[in-house]
């Protein structure tokens, strides 16, 4: 249905700013339930075609009991009744019912789309309008900062059994006054001294330069009396190739020798 159409058919209804609600089937809703529903314009369209195919099919959200002064069921409902349809096409703004005993308990069935709620009494069958508060978030409280600590504060008036050690400057000893274990005794070490002769290989004398550039070699001092001079002792790759030239030689003269053999037997010949 279009808006204008919904429009017209809030403009041709009759319109009342309040009514009293003290005799619940005196006057019910003879109209249709979709005009009654296209008549809250505030709704959005949309809202409104959802409603209006839950109500054709009967599909409340809940039976709530309308009292005097609440109306209570599963959720939380605001107890005042607004937009009422009543008669053939009649519409009153604020209902009260004041007037009702205490005891005084009606059905109802609530549709809800989109935090939009109808409201449907059974009695009477009257179109009208109830709000559902939104549910409160729980506020989730600030992590909670642990105090500061104070240290010169008394800790507790319970003994732990601990024993207050001395001051330092009254004990000159901590051994003797029982606070460390005496030393133990540590066996003798005998001091030996082991003379270790030098057999590195000789350091290379330090050459001086003089002004002018010249250079006067240090030798070495003389061998002191009773050591005579060592002779030097041939390496093993001497001897080594002092035997390889040797056979080689002696390969050469016997080669030699055969030559000379073997051309005086061509000569004899």
């Amino acid at each position: 249905m279009s808006t204008l159409f919904a429009i017209t058919l809030a403009a041709a209804a009759t319109v009342q700013p309040s009514c009293s609600w003290d005799r619940p089937g005196a006057n019910p809703y003879t109209g249709n339930t979709d005009a009654a529903i296209d008549r809250y314009t505030d709704i959005p369209e949309r809202t409104r075609v959802k409603l209006k195919h839950r109500l054709a099919y009967g599909n409340p959200d809940e039976m709530v009991s309308i009292t005097r002064d609440a109306i209570t069921g599963k959720y939380n409902y605001d107890p005042e009744i607004r937009d009422m349809h009543f008669g053939a096409a009649s519409v009153c703004h604020t209902v009260t019912r004041s007037k009702w005993s205490p005891k005084r308990d009606e059905p109802g069935a609530v549709y809800c789309v989109d935090q939009h709620c109808i409201l449907v009494p059974k009695i009477c069958g009257n179109v009208s309008r109830i709000a559902r508060p939104r549910p409160a978030v729980a506020a989730v409280p600030p992590p909670a900062v642990a105090p500061v600590p104070n240290w010169n504060d008394h800790v507790g008036d319970s003994e732990l059994g601990l024993v207050d050690a001395p001051l330092i400057e009254d004990v000159p000893n901590l051994r003797t006054a029982g606070f460390l274990p005496a030393p133990m005794p540590a066996a003798p070490v005998e001091e030996r001294v082991v003379e270790q002769p030098f057999t590195g290989p000789p350091v290379p004398p330090i050459q001086p330069v003089f002004p002018g550039g010249s250079v006067h070699p240090i030798l070495p001092p003389p061998n002191p009396p009773g050591n005579p001079p060592v002779t030097p002792v041939p390496e093993p790759e001497t001897y080594a190739m002092l035997l390889s030239g040797l056979g080689l030689l002696g390969f050469a003269a016997r080669r030699k020798r055969r030559a000379a053999a073997a051309a005086a037997a061509s000569t004899a010949a």
